[in-house]
């Protein structure tokens, strides 16, 4: 064992590699030693690994050349033997100076290079307050010096798994992952990134860390994820009987289906006429469009022009329609991971919400789901009795009130639109609709701490881009006929041979 000696803070160094860059707020630690002093030793190593700089100044002393001196000087190759270099206790020696003291006990200890760093990493390892991403530098720096994961694992007490999972955090964007820290993202959040593959994407939503846009981020994120792995599948599909052509679009052609971002889950139906009409594709980055070919000459324009905007339509509903359900997904995963003791401390807004909401119309299934019990072994029992049964009632009451009147109000279709008359075109179509039910869950919601993300902000105020991709437009200018038949009219359409709503306002409001 190694002799204690007390050694002036003015020759104890911090060792260049020490793993923790960051030593915290020392100022607790501080006032504990100038009141008690230091119970428990440093190591240190003899000698200290001189700085460029401060080489470079020695050599000038000692009349040397200033250019051969930083030719000579490499890192850590250079040593001042009457110092001694701190191994294990950076924060102690930096605390101890605040506080005033002038020596510290010290173990000095002889050990090669290899052996100093990875005496420092299985230190810091165990410390709680290191970063998380200090932990994953600690731990690559371990490998770096020729450990396995295995070895690493052994002398950390962390598992293999958590080892890796923790490394590839180190392929994140540094400044991000800090900035993410800072705001208080948790280990978990971090892990989390690891489910999306591209890294790219990755320190994208890396970017959210922390806020509250995170998990719709994620959410985003993992869809595209899976639409992208889903897309050669469909293109291999849609190639049994169609051709890829990227000129295709609907006044050509007959849109047939989509496949894409907003429908992993669809299949590709063959159509029954594939032998006999040619069929092609059109990949863009969200969606892959199936379309036909139409013969342009036998179609009636106005039927055309319908089924064209029919099938827009449906597009539309079909985004708005999964856009809403990703909505609804983080609000019930925020409601299923709520605490019992935080729903105790809302119990008022949360009575107040189940007089309105709560009705026999609950879903038993999401129920179940939000408040984590296992579900009962056939579909023939009630609900309240199996509930009664499991003691939920007794047990969270506050929880089991909240995840009933929840179920009631709020599914995968409770969204900020519907098919409205837009007066301004006098035409109906898919758009931005205020919900009130929708209004309260989120109320509800945010008194528990949820927090909305700037997407559900903008769908619920009707701001979201969506809101505008389908509105339709006025005319630059009035046709000739029609300037002709109503002078000064700023509505009527451009188009002499297809009069749209428009004309009709004209007409009425011209008493024509």
């Amino acid at each position: 064992m190694a002799d204690i000696t007390y050694i002036p803070i003015r020759q104890l160094y911090p060792h260049p590699d020490n793993p923790r860059k960051e030593l915290g707020d020392l100022t607790e630690l501080a006032a504990s030693i100038k009141e008690n002093g230091v119970y428990q030793n440093l190591t240190v190593i003899p000698g200290h690994y001189l700085g460029k700089q401060e080489y470079i100044a020695r050599c000038i002393a000692d009349g040397g050349d200033a250019s051969a001196a930083e030719a000579a000087w490499t890192p850590k190759a250079v040593w001042s033997s009457e110092d001694y270099t701190i191994i294990i206790g950076h924060r102690r020696a930096a605390a101890a100076q605040q506080a005033g003291k002038f020596e510290l006990p010290c173990s000095v200890v002889d050990m090669t290079e290899k052996e100093q760093l990875q005496t420092m990493m299985v230190e810091n390892m165990q410390r709680s307050d290191l970063t998380v991403y200090e932990q994953a530098q600690g731990f690559q720096m371990m490998l770096d010096m020729g450990d396995t994961v295995e070895r690493v694992a052994d002398r950390s007490g962390f598992s293999q798994s958590t080892i890796r999972r923790r490394i590839k955090l180190l392929e994140l964007n540094h400044d991000n992952f800090k900035k993410a820290e800072q705001r208080g993202a948790t280990l978990s959040d971090f892990v989390e990134l690891n489910k999306i593959e591209d890294l790219d994407a990755r320190n994208k939503v890396l970017e959210t860390l922390g806020t509250q846009n995170f998990n719709r981020a994620m959410q985003n994120a993992l869809s595209d994820q899976k639409y992208q792995h889903r897309k050669a599948e469909l293109i291999e599909q849609l190639r049994q009987f169609a051709v890829e052509n990227p000129d295709a679009d609907y006044s050509t052609h007959t849109h047939v289906a989509g496949y894409g971002y907003w429908n992993t889950g669809k299949d590709v139906e063959v159509p029954d006429d594939a032998d006999s009409v040619a069929y092609c594709y059109k990949v863009s980055q969200n969606q892959i469009d199936l379309y036909k070919e139409r013969d342009l000459g036998k179609e009636n324009a106005e039927t055309a022009k319908r089924e064209e905007k029919r099938q827009q339509e449906q597009f539309y509903k079909d985004q708005l329609a999964a856009l809403t359900n990703y909505m609804f997904e983080l609000r019930r995963d925020f409601v299923a991971q709520l605490s019992t003791a935080e729903c105790k401390k809302h119990l008022g807004e949360i009575v107040r919400f189940a007089v309105d909401a709560f009705d026999s119309n609950y879903d038993g299934e999401l129920t179940i789901k939000l408040l984590g019990v296992a579900p009962p072994e056939t579909d023939s029992v009630d609900l309240l009795d199996y509930l009664e049964s499991t003691s939920v009632f007794s047990d969270q009451p506050e929880k089991a009130l909240l995840s009933l009147a929840y179920s009631a109000a709020d599914d995968g279709s409770n969204g900020y639109w519907g098919w409205v008359w837009k007066s301004d075109y006098q035409s109906g179509g898919y758009g931005w609709e205020e919900n009130g039910r929708l209004d309260a869950i989120y109320t509800l919601l945010v008194a528990l701490g949820y927090e909305m993300s700037d997407e559900e902000k903008a769908l619920q105020n009707g701001t979201h881009a969506i809101f505008s991709t389908n509105a339709p437009k006025k005319a630059d200018a009035p046709c000739e006929r029609c300037k002709a038949a109503h002078p000064g009219c700023d509505k009527c359409c451009k188009t002499c041979d297809d009069h749209c709503n428009a004309f009709q306002l004209c007409r009425k409001e011209y008493g024509e």
